[in-house]
């Protein structure tokens, strides 16, 4: 088990190190940061100064295999914009993504596993048809119309909610729902498709025969074998909820990792940039991981470290 975990683990820190290495060179070459924090009347020489003064008067080269070398000391250097440690801003950020994530996911989870369950094992009722259409609905709806249509009926039409702040669980009420209701309608559809292939199989089929309740067999024999496609779509949505991050937690100004990222790439602020990509990086990293022990947990036959 040791040996799988380390191979993985070195994949997943090579891929970060490429991912890390391509973000670095696409924000040194789109353009200046300089630029963007001094206003248009600067002269060419105050500009020349501060760049000389940031340490980007070098060549491309050189602050590359800069960069490594920090890499190396996790040293992300501080922000271009607040001169203040990059990694200290994501690390007082970090906490209002994760509570965002994983409330949203487990909203869907929560949700989305029961009626998907409901719906196959009621195939062809009005149950199923509501099921099949929430997914349709829920997954060609983007999130930002979604977390504007909330914002709109529930803090402008119906006050009952705060459009946007961050510190109580009121406000975590409407971008947890903007992020959940599209994760909702994929696990919805992944676990009713996965449980009705289940459920035509022969040996569903041998334990009705043998009397077995309903109930029993969807829990004890149906249900465990249809779980991996559904682990696999929850880390998924896990990688999505990073991403989507980013979209919802400007809406809702929303202290976050994305809203971060966000006005960090806008400003061609690279060391937070960089910063905030580790930590995703990290976080698919270590889901992926959770998703290869899972499946060994769910089924041994395919667990690849025995």
């Amino acid at each position: 088990m040791f040996s799988f975990l380390g191979q993985r683990t070195l994949q997943g820190l090579l891929a970060i190190f490429l991912v890390l290495s391509m973000v670095f060179l696409v924000l040194n070459v789109s353009g200046d940061p300089i630029r963007l924090m001094l206003p248009p009347s600067a002269s060419q020489e105050d500009v020349e100064a501060m760049r000389k003064s940031f340490g980007l008067d070098r060549p491309l080269v050189f602050r590359y295999f800069t960069f490594l070398n920090q890499m190396a000391q996790l040293d992300f250097g501080k922000s271009v914009q607040t001169r203040r440690p990059a990694l200290g801003m994501v690390l007082q950020r970090l906490p209002a993504t994760l509570l965002l994530a994983f409330s949203a996911l487990g909203l869907a989870a929560l949700f989305g596993i029961p009626l998907g369950i409901l719906a196959a094992v009621r195939r062809g009722s009005s149950l199923d048809t509501l099921a099949i259409l929430l997914s349709m609905v829920g997954q060609s709806t983007p999130v930002f119309w979604i977390a504007l249509v909330l914002i709109f009926m529930f803090g402008v039409i119906f006050p009952v909610l705060p459009p946007s702040g961050y510190g109580t669980a009121a406000h975590l009420v409407l971008p947890a729902a903007s992020l959940s209701l599209f994760l909702l309608a994929g696990m919805t559809r992944v676990t009713r498709t996965s449980l009705i292939e289940v459920l035509n199989l022969p040996y569903v089929t041998v334990a009705r025969s043998k009397g077995v309740r309903e109930h029993m067999v969807i829990i004890k024999h149906a249900l465990r074998n249809a779980a991996i496609p559904v682990a696999t779509q929850l880390t998924l949505q896990m990688r999505f909820v990073i991403g989507g991050a980013v979209v919802v937690e400007s809406i809702f100004g929303w202290p976050g990792l994305g809203q971060l990222l966000a006005q960090a790439a806008f400003a061609r602020d690279y060391p937070v940039v960089i910063s905030c990509t580790l930590f995703v990086s990290l976080f698919v990293l270590v889901f992926n991981l959770a998703l290869d022990f899972s499946y060994g947990a769910i089924d041994p036959r395919i667990r690849l470290w025995d």
